[in-house]
């Protein structure tokens, strides 16, 4: 295992990682996700920042029978300017399967209300995407996906815990995440409307231009960070349970290669906070 950057310039480090790995750090969300795009109800599913769309596509039909299900069109929306060739060559595996990459997607105007109708969406996932986004348009966007209503919805949030985020963060605000994710935990979830959520469900770290670049990411990068529980929250009042989380850490063994990349690699050793949160809901 090992983060590179991808291809793409400005689209940020992914993490390699293995099927075997990630059901380790995720056992819970990652099934339920595959499940949705496998049996869920819809004709299509909709993947906001694809990556590779290797944890929320290729794993999932890992050893899977596919002819056993109906399976939907797959629309992956990606800020990079083309196709990683890694996806080109899981994707020819697949020739039946309607999959398709749109490259180059501003995903603060991508506008689902606009692409799909409600209820025709099996699952949104949006994984690893909203930190990439202003807070404005991480409002909209999640106005936008809920107006859609599909059936199911699987989140990953980048928390201000990781390890590089956690350089431009506060104490207090490392504390606001901790207590958020332990009131998720202990079920004890407030439901909030849009207005209270735009105003206390995200927050902006300030990152200059030098370090976002340094890190392969544009100047653009939003480093918007939404509170956990909040979100939570404003979907309980839309209709939406959530079904399961998985809160994860990476270790030195999961970051193996980085060292090459950055020279603050001792700033990735030990950690108090949770590095990430996966969220599934079902209407």
């Amino acid at each position: 295992m090992a983060v590179r950057f991808l291809e793409n310039k400005g689209s940020g480090n992914i993490l390699e990682i293995s099927k075997a790995r990630l059901l380790e750090l995720t056992p819970n969300v990652y099934p339920l996700t595959w499940e949705a795009i496998l049996s869920g109800k819809g004709d299509s599913v909709a993947i906001l920042g694809a990556g590779f769309a290797e944890r929320e596509v290729f794993f999932g039909f890992d050893g899977v029978d596919l002819t056993r299900y109906q399976l939907p069109t797959i629309d992956c929306y990606d800020i990079a300017t083309n196709p990683p060739e890694k996806f080109l060559a899981l994707r020819s595996q697949y020739p039946n399967l309607q999959l398709n990459y749109f490259c180059d997607r501003n995903l603060a105007e991508l506008e689902l209300t606009k692409l799909y109708a409600p209820k025709t969406l099996r699952l949104v996932s949006v994984h690893g995407v909203l930190d990439y986004l202003q807070p404005d348009a991480v409002m909209r966007l999640l106005l936008d996906i809920v107006k859609v209503q599909p059936e199911a919805i699987s989140v990953r949030l980048f928390l201000i815990g990781n390890p590089w985020s956690r350089n431009f963060a506060s104490t207090n605000q490392l504390a606001e995440e901790v207590k958020s994710i332990e009131i998720i935990t202990s079920s004890l979830v407030e439901p909030i409307d849009f207005n209270l959520f735009c105003r206390t469900g995200i927050f902006r770290l300030d990152i200059s231009d030098e370090d976002k670049i340094a890190h392969n990411l544009l100047p653009t990068y939003g480093a918007s960070h939404v509170i956990p529980d909040k979100l939570v929250g404003y979907l309980k009042t839309q209709g939406y349970q959530l079904i399961t989380s998985d809160v994860y850490s990476l270790t030195n063994q999961d970051l193996q290669g980085y060292e090459s990349q950055h020279s603050n690699l001792n700033e990735y050793k030990c950690t108090n906070y949770p590095h990430g949160i996966l969220l599934f809901f079902k209407r």
